[in-house]
């Protein structure tokens, strides 16, 4: 069984489908633990309601920046850790987590990277963007992480229509159904594929 960390910053939609996916009987991973930089979002108030460990890590907490990575590693470490999602976290993981984790952490994001990715775009900001520039297609990417924000190797990508009548909230709504399907669905594949994948899936709607 793999044991999985979620980090989150937000409402933790992703975090919860994820959660509620692995309860089922031929889930192949354990929600172990949420780690949040915010005391006061919705992931941490589903884990507090649901029995799930969950650790606040702010680098503000800490006296210098190694205390801080050092304190990630270690709670990381003790809950035996294997794979590490990221749903919604508004901080860039530090280079030691990422080495560790050499391709065992995930990000999901609101577009077709590379297009209305890297620093600033996240959430509505991507749907505004997105409808500002008159595209057609939009979608979901699901990554691995690396150094650099939003450039990891492309595991997963699913087109999403752009309506004529789309507001960015409109839109939203509509990524993150496909969010919250296709999320589970690749980290199982990854799971009983050895974490081995030869070409990106690009779905197209």
């Amino acid at each position: 069984m793999i044991n999985l960390c979620v980090y989150a910053s937000g409402s933790g939609s992703n975090f919860i489908e994820l959660h509620r996916y692995s309860q089922k009987l031929d889930s192949s991973f354990c929600l172990k633990l949420l780690i949040s930089n915010k005391l006061n979002c919705g992931a941490v108030e589903y884990a507090k309601n649901n029995n799930i460990k969950y650790e606040i890590i702010k680098i503000g907490s800490y006296s210098n920046y190694q205390i801080y990575v050092d304190s990630m590693l270690s709670c990381l470490n003790i809950n035996k850790i294997n794979l590490i999602a990221l749903a919604g976290f508004l901080r860039k993981i530090p280079e030691e987590i990422i080495e560790k984790y050499n391709q065992r952490i995930l990000n999901i994001h609101p577009s077709l990277l590379p297009k209305y990715g890297g620093r600033g775009f996240y959430g509505m900001n991507v749907h505004r963007a997105v409808i500002d520039s008159g595209e057609k297609k939009t979608g979901i990417t699901i990554h691995f992480v690396d150094k650099e924000y939003d450039k990891g190797p492309i595991i997963y990508q699913e087109e999403v229509s752009v309506l004529n009548e789309d507001n960015p909230e409109e839109l939203s709504s509509r990524v993150l159904k496909v969010e919250h399907r296709a999320y589970k669905m690749v980290i199982e594949s990854l799971i009983k594929n050895n974490f081995k994948f030869q070409n990106r899936i690009i779905k197209e709607d």
